[in-house]
């Protein structure tokens, strides 16, 4: 006798599940995906601007706003490909409809931020000896570029220094930048650029120059890239023979860049500043440097490179400036 209520229960559970398989056969079998990705069926009996009336073949009837609604099906529509959180939804549902336990879950979206559109890096090296002679080098840069399909902005700040005998020999600080706008599907660009240079073994205390014009791409492909650059420009001096003049300048600029490898690449450069007031005057720069990186995909690498300054002024006695260097390059 004990097992007839347990009988009972079975049987008044089965009829139950029955009535609402039947209904849900007789309604209509309209779709309410919400967001978030829970998806309602039954029939839609009434639609404002704000709700949804809805018949839920065991929720009964239901008032749904539409802010909370992300689509709608119709009977008879194609309904769309459901996403995972979509199908995961309907299970949960149809679960609960079965009177079954819904296990939570919680989905996470992983973001990938975007990349930065700056490339920045920082150099040192140093160089020290002891014995008949004491000497100490030290030279710092840090650098930043940011480059998109329409400009490109380079800044770089530098400090050079050196001891012999304890007694200083160098001591050179510059900053300074160029900005660059491409022409769309062309390689021509404009530019400006401008520099602050303070040198406590030449003949000002401080430089500052500025200029702009156009540039020409000769080349640009995954491995090389060589731009040319034509403008007019001007220096100004602290201190000095020409302490306050403005010197009118030419721009004649060559950049280079190519990669060899993954991990090594050859930089270089030339830039030539015709004094405009002065013929036969004029101020210019040559470098070139070898990096390779200490592995592929790794932001350190070493650096090797040389560098001459020349300057050519009636009332300038600085001799040309001509060095060697070794770095620890390390990009961010």
């Amino acid at each position: 006798m004990p097992a007839f209520p347990s009988l009972y229960r079975i049987a008044g559970r089965l009829v139950s599940t029955a009535a609402i398989v039947a209904c849900s056969t007789v309604m209509a079998d309209d779709r309410i995906t919400l967001i978030g990705g829970d998806v309602i069926h039954g029939t839609i009996v009434e639609q404002t601007e704000e709700n949804i009336i809805f018949e839920h073949a065991v929720l009964g009837r239901m008032v749904i706003e539409r802010t909370k609604i992300e689509s709608i099906t119709l009977e008879g529509q194609e309904p769309a490909e459901p996403t995972p959180q979509q199908a995961q939804a309907e299970g949960q549902a149809e679960a609960a409809a079965a009177g079954a336990p819904v296990e939570a879950t919680t989905t996470i979206e992983e973001q990938t931020p975007a990349p930065s559109p700056w490339k920045s890096r920082f150099e040192a090296g140093f160089n020290g000896s002891e014995g008949r002679t004491e000497k100490l080098d030290a030279r710092l840069t840090f650098a930043t570029e940011r480059r998109t399909d329409e400009t490109r902005l380079a800044l770089d700040a530098n400090y050079r220094a050196a001891t012999s005998q304890g007694d200083r020999t160098q001591n050179k600080f510059d900053a300074g930048g160029i900005h660059d706008w491409y022409f769309p599907e062309s390689p021509w660009l404009a530019f400006v650029q401008g520099r602050f240079e303070y040198d406590e073994f030449a003949a000002y205390d401080q430089r500052y120059s500025a200029g702009g014009g156009l540039g020409y791409t000769f080349i640009k492909d995954d491995k090389t890239e060589l731009v040319g650059r034509v403008g007019l420009g001007g220096s100004l001096e602290n201190g000095g023979p020409n302490d306050g003049e403005i010197t009118p300048e030419g721009i004649i600029k060559l950049d280079l860049t190519h990669h060899f490898s993954e991990i090594t690449s050859i930089v270089a450069g030339a830039e030539y500043y015709p004094d405009l007031s002065e013929f036969g005057d004029y101020r210019a720069v040559l470098s070139a440097a070898v990096e390779t990186k200490l592995s592929v995909g790794s932001p350190a690498s070493l650096k090797f490179g040389v560098r001459q300054e020349f300057e050519e002024y009636e009332n300038s006695d600085r001799e040309d400036l001509l060095e060697f260097f070794g770095l620890l390059v390390v990009e961010f």
